[in-house]
């Protein structure tokens, strides 16, 4: 009984931590783009966070990758997860779409991740867990409903998010093939330094890389460096590790949901009636996927 407590405790409280964190980005976002162009802030935040990866790392003297080929997967993996996800949804959203809208087309990331779960990974998707994914997208419609606006030239920005989609679905599919095992903290450091590279070259072709540096610009970057880059995925690689990549790309139904409540505290937002019924459908539709297979299910498998 004290492991299946303990393993309940896990499936519940790692996701809710994480889709917390993760959901405050989306704010930590608003608040440093108006200071410094998507590609200049990503490579700052990647760069502090590979200083503060590597202090943990040495402190803690944590095992480094061995082989040449573990370093290649892990940095393959975070140029799609980190650097590739990231620099879609900050370009999008600097040029002028709408979180809203950021979120929707980012939701879509579970469906595909099962899709290739089950090519790649082997990873069987029972009809009750595609149930739960078509609800959980759903539920993330009606929670942004209120907030979709679009414009015809905002096609630029829609392609950029739709690359976002691509980064942090491939990204999350390559994680869990290749480097699930890898160690958090020096892993999670190679990621952000190949990711803050990836961006650097990125801002010297693409901006100026003029930052004005005021106290919410400092805020924003430390938030977005240690609190999402290290406490939202640590958590995240330790839910891959541990559990099916499907069950774990349908938690990003729930970051809309969290990017809604930090902006309903933070900024006074609105939640009205389609947002709330929208948050219980998601929470059907990710209970629907996350509950674990039947016996049967198990055996064929």
């Amino acid at each position: 009984m004290t492991h299946e407590k303990k393993s309940a405790r896990w499936h519940v409280l790692m996701p809710l931590i994480f889709v917390t964190l993760y959901g405050s980005g989306f704010v930590g976002a608003k608040l440093g783009l108006p200071y410094a162009a998507p590609c200049t802030f990503l490579a700052l935040r990647f760069f502090c966070t590979t200083l503060v990866l590597l202090s943990i790392t040495l402190l803690l003297k944590s095992p480094w990758p061995r082989h040449l080929t573990e370093i290649l997967h892990i940095m393959v993996a975070g140029l799609l997860m980190l650097g590739l996800f990231s620099v879609g949804v900050f370009v999008a959203i600097n040029l002028g779409i709408s979180p809203a809208i950021s979120a929707l087309i980012i939701a879509l990331q579970p469906i595909l991740v099962a899709l290739g779960a089950r090519s790649m990974l082997g990873e069987k998707i029972v009809f009750r867990q595609w149930c739960g994914f078509v609800l959980g997208l759903l539920g993330v419609l009606l929670v942004v409903s209120h907030q979709l606006t679009f414009s015809h030239g905002h096609l630029l920005g829609l392609t950029m998010c739709f690359l976002g989609l691509f980064g942090l679905t491939a990204g999350n599919l390559y994680q869990k093939r290749f480097c699930s095992h890898m160690n958090i903290f020096s892993g999670g450091m190679i990621q952000s330094f190949i990711a803050g590279i990836a961006m650097l070259a990125a801002a010297l072709l693409f901006e100026s890389m003029q930052i004005t540096w005021t106290a919410q610009f400092v805020f924003a970057l430390a938030w977005m460096s240690l609190v999402v880059s290290i406490g939202a995925l640590s958590v995240l690689y330790l839910l891959i590790r541990h559990g099916e990549a499907a069950q774990v790309a349908s938690i990003f139904y729930l970051v809309p949901v969290s990017t809604t409540i930090i902006a309903f505290v933070v900024y006074g937002a609105t939640i009205d009636l389609f947002a709330s019924i929208g948050m219980l459908v998601t929470a059907v539709g990710i209970i629907l996927v996350q509950q674990r297979k039947s016996s049967s299910s198990k055996i064929i498998r």
